[in-house]
């Protein structure tokens, strides 16, 4: 059986992780067997998230009668007080998943839904539900019953703090934290920006985690967790999740993007970079269509690749669609134009001068005089290559697949650490 639960956590605290590891203690201290917990993010332009829109699942081997118990964890747990928070949660009881509901986990991560439209799959299939509220948890609760993670899986590893520490400023040893980094990366990413020498594994808000590292493998998660010195913790959770495989990404044509949705789009650069106030970086690519794009200032040094762009490159870009501007997360460069450089021709071993429009050009040590068609135009190195580029580990989402996850099958990265 699975059970599904959101929304349960308010911007001022609270998460809904930390409530699926109370319960998963719970019910594995009072039915006797292992459970494994899912994290799988949804669309990360929805409005109505708190953080970073993610929803919880916990999967256990055999049908048991929970729904009392997920009840009170959630009256207990959840952030009530919220206008904006509406808990819900989903509970269906065979391994059997419905195509549908697997469908709509999908369309959940890359779009928005309705309540109602939960609804008439949960009264379809007969599923058992919590609902409080206005109910809209129930579209995440069912999103995260029905997410299939076949495809592609990554893991976190969350470190939930003492109840007598929330609020408080967490310990952790910042210099083990960038040796833990050093052990196990590849196999662990995002745990520290090296570009912006920060720890990015750790929240700043008064919510109860104390850190989560993220990975490919749990064993090589679990390594870099050994390593690790800071105040202790009350639950560790491995959970399984769509983190990191840019399940938000919808492939497709400039002409149908749509607000509020994510894409990888293909274009040849029209509009070469400009750097506004602020630092904010654009360009604008074309295939039929124009799209403006963006690399926003906390970017840092992505944004240095992207001023790069020639007109004629020819590009991917990956990132959510908004005020007709798509935000990038990852750049894919598949072309380069070549572009060149005029020089005028040298002279007693200095380059000539100009004297003026219609004049021709002299040399300022001899005086000799020459006719401007013999300027030359000369290849400049690019000093930038094919394949894929992305943002600092600081300005990723959840669901932004960094590039070090591309390593292999010819591809070209260049990670940003």
């Amino acid at each position: 059986m699975i059970i599904g639960i959101d929304d349960t956590d308010s911007k001022n605290g609270g998460c809904t992780t930390y409530l699926a590891a109370v319960l998963k203690n719970t019910l594995e201290d009072q039915l006797g067997t292992q459970i494994t917990a899912r994290l799988i993010r949804l669309n990360p332009t929805i409005k109505y998230k708190t953080r970073g829109n993610a929803s919880v699942g916990l999967k256990i081997e055999g049908n048991y009668d929970v729904i009392d118990v997920v009840r009170d964890h959630i009256k207990k747990m959840a952030h009530f007080y919220d206008e904006n928070t509406n808990p819900g949660a989903v509970i269906l009881e065979n391994d059997d998943l419905p195509h549908d509901i697997k469908q709509f986990s999908a369309e959940a991560m890359v779009s928005t839904l309705s309540i109602q439209q939960a609804m008439q799959l949960i009264d379809r299939h007969d599923l058992g539900f919590v609902s409080f509220k206005n109910g809209r948890g129930l579209i995440g609760a069912l999103a995260a019953v029905g997410a299939d993670l076949e495809a592609d899986r990554t893991y976190e590893l969350i470190a939930y703090r003492y109840t007598q520490n929330f609020g408080k400023k967490r310990y952790i040893n910042r210099d083990s934290v960038f040796r833990s980094d050093v052990m196990t990366y590849p196999f662990t990413w995002d745990t520290v920006d090296r570009s912006n020498n920060c720890v990015v594994f750790s929240p700043h808000s008064p919510d109860p985690i104390l850190y989560g590292i993220r990975g490919d493998n749990p064993t090589k998660i679990l390594t870099a967790q050994s390593l690790l010195i800071s105040e202790p913790y009350e639950y560790i959770v491995i959970f399984e999740t769509n983190q990191g495989t840019d399940a938000h990404l919808i492939r497709i044509g400039i002409e149908d993007l749509r607000g509020g949705e994510s894409y990888r789009v293909f274009g040849v650069v029209d509009k070469e970079p400009w750097t506004i106030k602020g630092g904010h970086t654009f360009f604008s690519i074309k295939e039929g269509n124009s799209l403006l794009c963006a690399a926003f200032e906390p970017t840092g040094a992505f944004r240095d690749i992207i001023r790069k762009l020639k007109r004629g490159d020819k590009v991917y870009v990956y990132g959510s669609y908004v005020n007709d501007c798509l935000n990038l997360e990852k750049l894919r460069i598949v072309d380069l134009v070549d572009v060149y450089e005029r020089a005028n021709p040298t002279c007693c071993g200095k380059r000539m001068k100009s004297m003026g429009k219609d004049q021709g050009i002299r040399c300022e040590k001899c005086g000799n005089i020459t006719d401007k068609s013999r300027v030359h135009f000369f290849k400049i190195k690019r000093n930038l290559g094919l394949g894929f580029y992305e943002g600092p580990p600081s300005a990723r989402r959840h669901l932004s697949k960094p590039v070090i996850r591309l390593r292999g099958a010819g591809n070209h990265i260049y990670p940003i650490r």
